[in-house]
């Protein structure tokens, strides 16, 4: 049996519910649940299975016939050594005062059962993990976090483009008027780099610690939030972090328009040029606004959004338009209504896994 056979990817539908029979190979038009997959896998005497985009995936079969060791190329995932995925993950935080509510749940709700079910991932191998704002080059701000038309803090100027490696205090309130916050506390990575190295016994700590970002605004850039992000990883004092082989995931966290002064198109190749132009190795979450909005969310503006968990979330088209363009490799997810951002982190991960399922075995 070739290597077709071994994955007996198996046909069934969401209400059909077949089971595999000598783990034949077919198609599903019905999608694929990860719990129907595992039980029809078991049921075919298979040790169970995972989704494959649409398809079920048995696991440890070989079908009595691929035992010749010029054939290990056909053998299940099972019978060779396994294969690991290394995982390179950007957030790109809006750091604008509107955006600082939903600093907090992101940080201490939404990353803790990401990096849970991340490491439950059985081909999962190593993992970095970086934090930045959504600015990018040399911007002048108050030292300390105050702001200078508040009462005149010492001026610092910060290389935005750089991974934080500090944090906010969770005791004291974010200054979102004047938003030219500098972070205080060391974050004490334990790998040393501007980044988090996983899966470590400190990565949600020092998540915790870096992901509670300023408040940091500078009107006269805008938020160029997709753009930052690329910058931040173009950017020689953050290299090291992209790593070859691994995939690259980048999420973006915003409640406005993305004002980048580059074409989407532009940053979607720039994006996919750092992983040698293989967009397998690339994926995409962007957190925003509707394409529509239905509700004015701006009584100064009069910009239309959405209101939900984390107040008003104004319309993306843009940032969507730019996720599109990575297929499916892109998930753009709303801030609308009851949705919350451990919502979004799920879709991404489901994302990830397929990236990752893709590369080891096919």
């Amino acid at each position: 049996m070739g290597f077709r056979g071994f994955l007996a990817l198996i046909a069934m539908t969401a209400a059909a519910g077949c089971s595999p029979e000598d783990d034949e190979v077919g198609s599903t038009d019905g999608g694929c649940s990860a719990a129907s997959c595992a039980s029809a896998c078991r049921g075919a005497g298979l040790p169970g299975g995972f989704c494959l985009g649409s398809l079920c995936v048995c696991e440890g079969s070989d079908g009595g016939t691929d035992t010749d060791a010029a054939d290990i190329a056909d053998r299940a995932p099972s019978d060779v050594p396994a294969e690991q995925c290394d995982v390179d993950i950007l957030f790109v935080y809006d750091t604008s005062g509107s955006m600082m509510d939903a600093v907090g749940p992101l940080t201490t709700e939404a990353f803790p059962g990401f990096a849970d079910a991340l490491a439950a991932y059985p081909h999962l191998g190593t993992v970095h993990v970086g934090v930045k704002t959504n600015l990018f080059g040399e911007h002048a701000f108050e030292n300390g976090g105050v702001g200078f038309s508040c009462d005149g803090g010492v001026e610092e100027t910060v290389q935005t483009s750089l991974f934080l490696t500090s944090g906010w205090d969770l005791g004291e309130p974010h200054d979102a008027h004047c938003c030219e916050e500098i972070p205080p506390l060391d974050c004490g990575f334990a790998s040393g780099q501007r980044w988090i190295e996983g899966p470590s016994a400190t990565m949600l700590d020092e998540f915790a610690c870096a992901a509670n970002v300023p408040c940091q605004q500078d009107v006269m850039a805008g938020e160029p939030t997709l753009e930052a992000g690329l910058r931040g990883l173009q950017h020689d004092g953050n290299a090291g972090f992209l790593r070859e082989g691994a995939v690259l995931l980048t999420v973006f966290i915003t409640d406005e328009e993305d004002q980048s002064s580059q074409t989407i198109r532009s940053l979607h190749d720039g994006l996919v040029a750092l992983k040698g132009g293989d967009e397998r190795y690339v994926g995409v979450v962007t957190i925003g606004g509707p394409r529509v909005g239905t509700e004015e969310v701006n009584s100064v503006t009069g910009a239309m959004g959405c209101f939900g968990t984390y107040g008003g979330t104004e319309e993306t088209p843009r940032i969507m338009d730019f996720t599109a363009l990575f297929g499916d490799k892109g998930v753009h997810y709303e801030m609308c209504g009851d949705n919350d951002l451990s919502g979004a982190l799920t879709a991404g991960l489901d994302m990830l896994k397929l990236r990752c399922d893709e590369i080891i075995f096919l």
